[in-house]
């Protein structure tokens, strides 16, 4: 299936899957498949397994093999257990009864097992200093260690340029010349930005508050490596603060001015970067374009998962509005940077 018709049915998945593919999926990782609990997941499927005989929690992904193949999610894994081998909080990740990291199984699904992160999806209780100072603290450390990584010879993750639903220019449509020149000029100011092992390197890509677990005392682990790729670092701090500023807009706090509360977010999550990673002064006049950057990403993941033409109520609404922004050049936040 092409990616972006995967794109469009992605939650096809979600759900209970076939017994039969459950059931090839436990007997690889030795499990009783009648156990797994079905916990969610977007693009995979995800289930968790009880602790049993002494073992941890697990949590159980299923990956269509239309999404990934089994290299890229050999390559995910790889860099998980160099991260968690090197003090990094994510989880374990736990071998089948062959020693493998992955298996493929029946259906069409690659399988990994992971030990089940500590803690919960933050909720507004969490939302505090030593949170996102802890937040900042784990992103600088696997910045830190992305430099020193070398993945297994010939299995590697993907640069972000051949990540097909990062490629704009492909899926923005010709209808939308302002909007993909906007694109166009963010991608030619990327490639003026330094490249090197102290700025760029392989990143989770992801890590919003809906990937990693926090416990009440503030500790984090982070998960879901499916988008990880090779960017700038300061592009995985600028995907963070995009969506805690999407965050904030959606909870439509009046009292509370964006700005300020940008200034709190961004202090607390850098100086807890900086206790372990160094985050040069100069990547903060680049985070005003790596956050169009962000927006136009997602605007143009829209353009993946649905039909412009069909598209009404509140998604054709934000869409719209989306859309001016960026044909606007409006920023996202006006936060003094730098």
């Amino acid at each position: 299936m092409p990616r972006k018709s995967w794109l469009k049915n992605r939650k096809e998945g979600f759900g209970m899957l076939e017994e039969m593919v459950l059931k090839s999926a436990a007997n690889a990782f030795g499990l009783d498949s009648s156990l797994l609990t079905h916990v969610g997941g977007y693009i995979n499927d995800v289930y968790q397994y009880p602790a049993q005989n002494g073992g941890p929690s697990r949590i159980i992904r299923l990956t269509k093999q239309s999404w990934r193949n089994q290299k890229e999610v050999l390559a995910e894994l790889h860099f998980m257990k160099y991260l968690f081998d090197n003090g990094v909080s994510v989880p374990d990740i736990l071998p089948s009864k062959d020693g493998n990291l992955v298996e493929s199984v029946a259906g069409g699904y690659h399988v990994a097992m992971f030990t089940k992160a500590p803690g919960r999806i933050p909720v507004e209780e969490d939302w505090n200093e030593k949170m996102v100072g802890n937040w900042g603290r784990i992103v600088g450390q696997m910045h830190l260690l992305t430099q020193s990584y070398v993945p297994l010879q010939g299995v590697k993750r993907r640069d972000w340029k051949q990540e097909p639903w990062m490629d704009m220019m492909r899926h923005l449509p010709h209808e939308e010349p302002i909007v993909r020149q906007k694109a166009d000029e963010l991608l030619n100011w990327l490639e003026t930005l330094p490249r090197d092992s102290k700025n760029y390197g392989l990143v989770h890509c992801d890590l919003y508050d809906q990937n990693f677990f926090v416990t009440k005392d503030g500790r984090i682990t982070a998960f879901d490596f499916d988008d990880c790729c090779y960017h700038w670092f300061a592009f995985d701090v600028a995907i963070i603060l995009y969506l805690f500023i999407a965050r904030f807009n959606r909870q439509g706090k009046k009292s509370e001015s964006l700005d300020d509360h940008v200034a709190w977010f961004f202090d607390a999550f850098l100086k807890g970067y900086q206790e372990v990673n160094i985050f040069d002064n100069g990547w903060l006049k680049a985070m005003p374009h790596l956050l169009r950057y962000r927006r136009l990403l997602g605007y143009n993941l829209w353009h993946q998962r649905y039909d412009w033409k069909t598209v009404d109520g509140e998604l054709k609404t934000k869409w719209l509005r989306m859309k001016a922004e960026i044909e606007a050049d409006e920023p996202v936040t006006n936060y003094p940077f730098g």
